[in-house]
Order: structure tokens, then sequence, then C-alpha cells
């Protein structure tokens, strides 16, 4: 048994490295790819490693596509949006959760059914409003939306939430704690995990948007975001500086596995717990 079970083991641990070295290898030539010297070496056949790694590009990339601009732009909107909509959905989940009412169940049925619609179906309708509103060609129409909370985090909360015994709520309660402070100090000190995956979704999800700001934020450049500012810069050179794309495209990835990597623990333990509650 010992014998099978480190065959197992393994077997079981080659196949991981192998699918993540297959699923790593874009980045890993995009990361070598930032260090060329110039564009046409890219284009060798068959590929080689760069004659010189050259560190240069960074700077040089930050300086021709304006990236201070575009990062700072960016993280108006990712900001706005993480904290908007994590707590809009903290409060809905909490009521959905703990607030026992004869509509309670239509109300979250409603809430999923939501979920089921393709962003697609919306879109032309939400221009249509924000254009109406004047609001095409600034930062709102990325973060209004952020104010009703987002359904799926509402969902993953509420059964985190239901997991939680409501004892304690009561014990609270009967120590004269109101509703609102029971949500903070006792409802939210144990929600760690999940809302550790929320800010990994939120996050991501806003710092790797484009369909977004290339929409409402096209008639504004001096506001566009990172994802937008990239795409521009290569649509509008005409002889494309590659080596020094695919170095901003390195440093457009950074955020995201720096707060992956950070919240990595408590992102796993969020994702199996919430499968496991209500």
């Amino acid at each position: 048994m010992r014998r099978q079970l480190r065959i197992a083991t393994t077997l079981q641990t080659v196949t991981a490295i192998f699918i993540s070295l297959v699923l790593a290898t874009p980045f890993i030539w995009m990361l070598v790819a930032s260090f060329y010297p110039n564009s046409f070496d890219l284009f060798q056949d068959p590929p080689q490693w760069p004659s010189v790694f050259r560190f240069q590009n960074y700077p040089d990339a930050i300086a021709t596509i304006s990236m201070f601009r575009l990062i700072w732009n960016t993280l108006i909107i990712v900001i706005s949006n993480m904290v908007f909509s994590i707590v809009a959905s903290i409060l809905v989940a909490y009521g959905f959760a703990r607030f026992r009412v004869k509509e309670n169940s239509v109300l979250f049925f409603i809430l999923l059914s939501t979920m089921m619609l393709p962003w697609v179906v919306t879109l032309v309708p939400s221009y249509i409003i924000y254009s109406k509103l004047g609001l095409v060609g600034t930062r709102w129409p990325l973060i209004l939306p952020a104010l009703g909370g987002n359904a799926f985090y509402i969902f993953l909360l509420r059964q985190y939430i239901m997991g939680i015994p409501q004892s304690l709520d009561e014990a609270a309660e009967m120590d004269g704690c109101s509703r609102l402070g029971i949500l903070i100090r006792i409802i939210l000190p144990q929600c760690k995990p999940i809302l550790a995956t929320l800010v990994v979704f939120s996050f991501v999800g806003s710092w790797s948007d484009y369909v977004g700001p290339r929409i409402y934020l096209a008639s504004n450049p001096s506001i566009q975001t990172l994802s937008v500012g990239l795409q521009y810069f290569q649509s509008t050179t005409s002889i494309m500086p590659w080596h020094l794309l695919m170095a901003a495209c390195v440093i457009f990835t950074i955020p995201m596995v720096i707060t992956m990597f950070i919240s990595q623990n408590a992102f796993t333990e969020g994702i199996v717990t919430t499968g496991s509650k209500g």
C-alpha cells in the first residue's frame, strides 16, 4: 500500500508540474521576450535566448507608454469597484443569511437569476442609459454598478455566513449589540477567508477588464486604463517595438500575481469552505 501510495503521489506531482509548465509557457515566453535588445530577435526561427538581457526595456516601456498615468487611472477604478462591491455584497448577504422573512427565498432566487444573464445582453441598454445621462467618457459607468454589489459575491458570502453558528449572534444581541455591531464584530472577523477570495476576484476582474474601459473611456484618452492603453499603443505604432510591449505586459501582470500570492492561503481556504457551508 505504501509503495502504491508513493507511486500515485509521484504521478500526481509529475502531472501537476507538467500541466503547470504548459500553462506557464506563454508567461515565460513573455518574460524572456521582454529582455530582447530589439523586436527582430523575437521572430528568429528557431527561437533563441536573448544575446543580451536588456533590463533598460522596462524603464523605456514605462516612459514610452506613460504607464504611471495608466496605472493611476486603473487603480482609481479597481479600488472603487473593490470597496463598493464588497461592502454592498456584505450587507446584502448578511440580510439574506440572517433576516428571516417570507420573501427571502424569492428575492434570493431573483438575485441568482441575474447571474444567468450574459453581460453582452445588458451591454447595449447600459450604454444607452449612461449616454443619456452624459456619463460616457467618464469613470462613472465603470464604478456605479459596484454600488449594488455583485450577485456572485453575495452568493458566496451568504453561504459562508450561514455556516457561522447563529448562537453567536444571539449571545451578542443579549449583550446589547446591534445588528450592525454583530455584523462588524462577530461575523466579519470570521469571514476573512471568503473576503480574501472576493478581494482577489474583484482586483483581478477590474484590473484586467478591457471591454468596459474600451467602450466608455474611448472618447477620453486621459483617463484610459492600462489594458486599453496597451492596446492603443499597439494600434497606433507603425513599427511595433514588441520587446517594449512585452515589458509593459509583464508590468501589467505583476499586481495580479502579487495579489494572488499574498492572498493564496486565505483564497484557497475561502473557496474550499464556501462549498461546504450552508
